[in-house]
């Protein structure tokens, strides 16, 4: 994450002398939340393309980094192949992916284009992601995308009553994402395998199709969820 920014403010109202103190103690709250896009990477763990039997393969991208942005519903656009075995590269139903695997194996059908007869390619934009010739290795370097970032906003409304020299009560509203903004995860996920940065799983591979506490499974409070709320009250002695 190369930017985070997160503001925290507690502002004390200045007291009113006032009927019931209607206009005393009131404290407002809030953390203001801003940070980068994250990165991810593909990783091929369903067709071991390399036949190392690591399940860890990584496939060769084409074009700008930033063309492969994450979805929020259906996953990175995936082309299937299409079969046929000729020079004029009609293993996929997109043209600048046969084209690619085609010019890797120098004008003539061999191990870049089996391996796009296999398995298919992903596009977005002018750029492209190809499986590697069956038996290598891919080139594509790893956190190779970045995510949509994550923007939140918490708020708290406090208000304090003198209810005797040692005796106070505090009643507080919080609100958790208070302008409901959406945020959605990171495709390679949490610590308990949310994983759609496999490339193996076409409509599932690319997809940012949770709230990262949903992708996680850990929906806490205020970690990416809809906005929440939830009221307190507080005696103090």
């Amino acid at each position: 994450m190369r930017n985070r920014f997160t503001l925290s403010l507690t502002y004390a109202i200045p007291n009113i002398k006032s009927w019931a103190q209607l206009l005393e103690g009131w404290q407002v709250n809030t953390i203001i939340s801003v940070y980068g896009a994250q990165p991810w990477g593909p990783i091929d763990a369903g067709t071991d393309i390399s036949g190392t039997g690591e399940f860890v393969d990584r496939w060769n991208f084409f074009g700008r980094p930033g063309d492969f942005k994450p979805t929020i519903s259906t996953g990175t656009p995936y082309f299937a192949p299409v079969g046929g075995s000729n020079l004029l590269g009609t293993f996929t139903s997109n043209p600048a992916c046969a084209a690619k695997a085609l010019a890797l194996d120098g004008g003539t059908a061999a191990g870049n284009t089996a391996a796009l007869n296999l398995f298919g390619c992903y596009a977005m934009g002018s750029s492209i992601m190809i499986p590697p010739a069956i038996g290598t290795f891919g080139k594509m370097g790893r956190n190779t995308f970045r995510d949509f970032g994550f923007r939140n906003t918490d708020l708290s409304v406090m208000k304090n009553f003198r209810l005797g020299e040692r005796v106070g009560m505090q009643f507080r509203a919080e609100f958790f994402n208070i302008f409901n903004h959406p945020n959605f995860a990171n495709p390679y996920g949490g610590q308990n395998g949310w994983g759609h940065n496999d490339p193996s799983v076409p409509g599932v591979f690319g997809c940012s199709c949770a709230t990262p506490d949903v992708a996680a499974s850990n929906p806490v409070i205020g970690s990416g969820g809809s906005r929440a709320t939830q009221l307190g009250l507080k005696f103090t002695f």
